[in-house]
């Protein structure tokens, strides 16, 4: 983790972890229990703290062959990042319902789990829900805008891997593990995106008030 914790504790017994978190903790203190079930609950015990919008992560020092239980206080930052391991393999098992299907996995669970790891995201947004909507929009169109990059990047890597000659789309397709009719589709919806911005350029000329 490379945010620090606010603060650090080490006490002795499970007992001494629900003490300490009561002591500390505001009334409206929760557990997030999905997230600490699939952390397992065992050795894991995770507060979310809506009033003081922190977050309280113990853990049993045993996985580390030590005594006692470590308690740490988070900023949301710091707890997102250490929560962020099982939100990345719930959307991974969410890719393949057969996973869910087959009975290796409790969908319910895992998005209780997802609602969980989005109340700490909201921890570190502005109190206020139109500011808060603001930044979520505003973090959002930061992934959009870097999605857009890098899908242009892979638009102009498979343009390089074509080439001119004959046959390009075919040795494209075998290099990427795609059919040529992928590879087809990959530089048109690349093209239509392309053409698409420069249609709406030419259409704000005509109705653009600027003055060369």
């Amino acid at each position: 983790m490379t945010t620090a914790p606010i603060a650090t504790v080490t006490v002795e017994d499970w007992e001494a972890v629900q003490a300490h978190i009561a002591e500390h903790a505001s009334d409206s203190a929760y557990v997030l229990t999905a997230l600490t079930a699939l952390n397992d609950s065992d050795l894991h015990h995770i507060v979310l703290d809506p009033d003081t919008r922190t977050v309280w992560w113990a853990y049993d020092n045993s996985v580390s062959d030590e005594d006692g239980w470590t308690i740490l206080h988070l900023s949301p930052e710091g707890a997102a990042e250490m929560a962020s391991d099982q939100p990345h393999l719930i959307q991974d098992r969410m890719d393949n319902p057969e996973w869910y299907a087959e009975g290796n996995g409790d969908l319910d669970t895992d998005q209780e789990a997802l609602d969980e790891y989005t109340a700490i995201l909201r921890l570190s947004l502005p109190v206020e829900p139109d500011r808060a909507a603001s930044g979520i929009k505003a973090k959002r169109r930061a992934i959009s805008m870097q999605d857009a990059l890098w899908q242009r990047a892979y638009a102009n890597l498979v343009r390089d891997l074509v080439g001119n000659e004959h046959g390009g789309k075919t040795r494209a397709g075998r290099q990427l593990g795609v059919t040529d009719v992928q590879i087809g589709r990959i530089i048109r919806e690349d093209d239509q995106r392309r053409d698409q911005l420069e249609q709406s350029v030419q259409e704000a000329k005509l109705t653009s008030t600027f003055e060369r």
